[in-house]
Formats: C-alpha cells, sequence, structure tokens
C-alpha cells in the first residue's frame, strides 16, 4: 500500500459564504435584541396602564363612597366581601383623606403591613367593582407589575420611600399639595426612565413622578429605582 505524500487540499469559506454566516448572525441578534426591547415595552406599558387604572379608580371610588379606597370608614354592608376593620387598628378607614400613615408599606420588600388603608385599598376598590383583578393570594400585595409590589399610599409614605437626597429634592417637595401618591417597587431603571417620559416630564427627580434615582439623576449601581412614586 501506498501513499501519494501530497498534501491534502480543503477548500475554506468564500466570501458569499461568510457573508451568509454573518447576515444569519445578524438576523439572530437582531431577533433576540428585537424580542427585549419588546418585553421591556410591554412591562412599561403596563406600569403606565397600572398608573391610570389606579387614578380612574380611586376617583370613581370617591365620587361613590366619599372616601378614598382604604381610607373608607366602616365599609361592613356598603362593599360587599369587606368587613369592618379591627377597632384597634387606628390607621384602617379613618376618613382623613389620606391612605395609610408612615410606616404602612415595609420598605425592604415593597409589601404591606396588615390590617392597615394601604392593605386595605386594592380589595375596596377590586370588591367595588372598579378594579378588574387583584392577587388574593397575596393580601399584602395585591396589585403588582413583573418586579413588585404597587400600592396607593399617604404623602407622608411617599415620601418617607421617595426621600429628599441634595439635590434631589423628592417627593415632597415635587408635590407639596398631593395628599396621595401610587408607589412602585423594585423597577428596572431603565423602565422607570421609559414609564417618566410617557406619564411625566422625563426626569426622574422632578415633576408629579419621581424615584429613587442618584442625587444627579443617573441610575443606581444595580440600575434598580427601589421606589418610584407618582402623584394620585
Amino acid at each position: 500500500m501506498s501513499f501519494s505524500g501530497g498534501l491534502v487540499k480543503q477548500r475554506g469559506f468564500t466570501l458569499v459564504e461568510m457573508g451568509m454566516v454573518l447576515a444569519i448572525i445578524g438576523f439572530i441578534l437582531t431577533g433576540i435584541l428585537g424580542g427585549q426591547s419588546l418585553i421591556r415595552s410591554a412591562r412599561v406599558n403596563d406600569v403606565v396602564a397600572i398608573v391610570e387604572d389606579l387614578r380612574t379608580a380611586s376617583t370613581l371610588f370617591k365620587k361613590r363612597f366619599n372616601y378614598l379606597p382604604g381610607d373608607f370608614p366602616a365599609v361592613a354592608g356598603d362593599i360587599a366581601g369587606i368587613p369592618t376593620p379591627a377597632p384597634a387598628v387606628a390607621e384602617s378607614g379613618n376618613g382623613n383623606g389620606q391612605v395609610g400613615v408612615a410606616g404602612n408599606v415595609t420598605a425592604a420588600t415593597g409589601v404591606a403591613v396588615a390590617d392597615t388603608e394601604v392593605a386595605w385599598a386594592p380589595l375596596h376598590l377590586f370588591n367595588a367593582g372598579l378594579l378588574g383583578k387583584v392577587n388574593s393570594n397575596e393580601p399584602l400585595r395585591m396589585i403588582s407589575t413583573s418586579y413588585g409590589g404597587v400600592h396607593l399610599v399617604s404623602n407622608l409614605i411617599a415620601t418617607a420611600l421617595v426621600p429628599a437626597n441634595a439635590p434631589a429634592p423628592g417627593f415632597a417637595a415635587q408635590n407639596p399639595t398631593a395628599r396621595n401618591a401610587i408607589v412602585f417597587f423594585n423597577l428596572p431603571c431603565d423602565v422607570a426612565r421609559e414609564v417618566d417620559l410617557k406619564i411625566d416630564d422625563g426626569n426622574g427627580l422632578t415633576g408629579r413622578a419621581v424615584g429613587t434615582f442618584t442625587a444627579a439623576g443617573a441610575c443606581p449601581a444595580n440600575d434598580i429605582i427601589g421606589w418610584y412614586a407618582v402623584a394620585l
């Protein structure tokens, strides 16, 4: 048996073939990036829709019952499925025009404190037929985004969650006449920025909607806006 001893020639990729491979990679990357963009856009729209729904539902609730949800006193019999809050819980349904008091939301976890106006508010709206759905499996976070809880709260609570961070003024300084707010927990920074462009002035430190951006208005190191508050 003998071998020719010549070199075996292997054909490389032609320019056309390389071009086709690069085009396919480009299509795949475009699809991935486009999919991510669509997902983010859908989640931004979800946040915007929650703001609109809660503003509308709260306005209609107040017109019907003369009180805000959660703040409504002695609701037993007035709204199906809602008992009168325990007398020992002073924050529940005192009718003062503000939803909850300082400490009614746990800042680190984004959930409401049980048996407070903040915890009651979503159920008031839902049982009054003004919200289409709530998560009854999580009674302290009945409304949420893909990222965390959403609550109706008083100005005091919103101010504690989005405080002044010089030179950033915080929620109270930007909204001195707002008695209540809608607060979102744990939004990604890019989502919060896009939401602000849609519902406010595009600056997360000013206007009717403000969040825990850095003092210079930049995203935090972890790219998460711990709390984003929107004046009700």
